[in-house]
């Protein structure tokens, strides 16, 4: 039965992210891009561009709410998805998406109300749900790949009345699934009935091979569903922009108001080099290489599991992004695969991170989530047989 618990996160965010800079390994654990995915000579030129035009306002104080025109850029995207009537004023900025979602969570949820999301889950929005102080809900994501299971969802959602819902309705992660636009509408509808704020992440949509669908918030006017995203993992993560519509009046002062305690601000120069990248119609053209990039080495990855690892072994296959989501033969000793794999110099993303689980509950079944973006494509591949070795020894 899906009921609501108080529980411990079972990994720490800053742990993965130290992980992210450690170059004499072939790291497949944290979700970052490698360096060559970045589109580095366009962000320069854009760089050059404000540092040209704004001067010394970049180095000044700076809106609560953001970067105006970057945010009106933002609501125009968003429109061409089918989110209409959205200016400026409804937007605002963050320091990455992890941000926009804990600004939310802080001003949504106190200690002791419930917060659904879908299991398994982000490892870092579990830690931001654990640290609420809220119990949480967790909503199983359908075998198919096609996202949280609605009819789960609806008994749960009736029964617990939680606070809200996170959802990352395009290659969620880690199981890559993406929520159809069918049961997008309904996913809505069924929150609008129950009271349940629904919060769609949309970091990784503008990754799916066929571009990015319309969003949950394309079905509602900000009544029900707040909305994430960021362009971390299209554009830079070190520009740490991401950005938020809260959906109702109250809710973008509240949420405003509450990031303005935090930091005053978001980074000045990373949201005017974005405007000037926005404004130069940079980001299409990278985001077609980009899924062309991401789909190869999806594809070497895949080869390299069915080559190397042993039978019984289960792998999602996403439409698009850059992480795989692979389920171990039952039996294997999770410690002694991860031990043997760093001392061959190989980190993966532990499945154990992404489920939360009561205290004495049964341990989930052996997962590993592997980023196939970037190591170089030689050593992925090499990286994927190393695991495949040490897994197969361990069947």
């Amino acid at each position: 039965m899906i009921e609501p618990f108080l529980f411990q996160a079972p990994a720490r965010l800053v742990d993965f992210m130290r992980q992210a800079d450690q170059p004499e390994w072939i790291n497949l654990a944290a979700g970052v891009p490698g360096l060559d995915a970045l589109p580095f000579a366009a962000l320069r030129e854009a760089a050059g561009e404000v540092f040209a035009s704004d001067g010394a306002s970049l180095f000044s104080y700076h809106h609560p709410e953001g970067d105006p025109a970057l945010r009106t850029l933002l609501a125009e995207r968003l429109g061409t998805r089918g989110v209409a009537a959205l200016t400026s004023k409804n937007i605002v900025t963050t320091s990455g998406c992890t941000q926009a979602l804990q600004v939310l969570l802080s001003v949504l949820v106190k200690p002791g109300d419930t917060v659904a999301c879908e299991a398994p889950g982000y490892y870092g929005l579990l830690e931001l749900i654990a640290e609420a102080g809220a119990r949480i809900l967790p909503l199983p994501v359908s075998p198919d790949g096609s996202g949280i299971d609605l009819d789960a969802a609806e008994s749960a959602l009736a029964r617990w009345k939680p606070k809200c819902l996170v959802v990352c309705t395009s290659l969620s992660n880690p199981t890559g699934a993406t929520l159809p636009g069918i049961h997008r509408g309904r996913l809505v509808a069924l929150c609008r009935a129950e009271g349940v704020r629904l919060i769609e992440d949309d970091i990784y949509a503008e990754l799916l091979d066929n571009g990015a669908p319309k969003p949950c918030r394309s079905w509602d006017d900000g009544s029900t569903v707040s909305f994430v995203s960021s362009f971390s993992k299209t554009v830079s993560p070190g520009l740490r922009v991401g950005y938020c519509v809260p959906g109702t009046p109250e809710l973008e002062d509240a949420f405003a108001a509450r990031k303005c305690q935090q930091d005053l601000h978001s980074t000045v120069i990373s949201e005017a080099i974005l405007r000037a990248f926005l404004r130069k119609g940079c980001l299409d053209p990278h985001l077609d290489w980009l899924r062309e990039r991401n789909q190869r080495r999806r594809e070497l990855a895949l080869d390299a599991i069915g080559r190397s690892f042993p039978p019984g072994t289960e792998v999602s296959a996403p439409w698009g992004g850059y992480m795989l989501w692979v389920r171990l033969p039952e039996g294997i000793d999770s410690d002694a695969f991860r031990t043997q794999a760093h001392g061959a110099s190989v980190a993966f993303a532990d499945g154990s991170a992404f489920f939360a689980r009561q205290p004495g509950g049964t341990p989930p079944a052996p997962h590993i989530r592997l980023n196939c973006a970037r190591a170089a494509e030689p050593d992925l591949e090499r990286g994927v047989e190393i695991l495949g070795k040490i897994v197969s020894g361990l069947a």
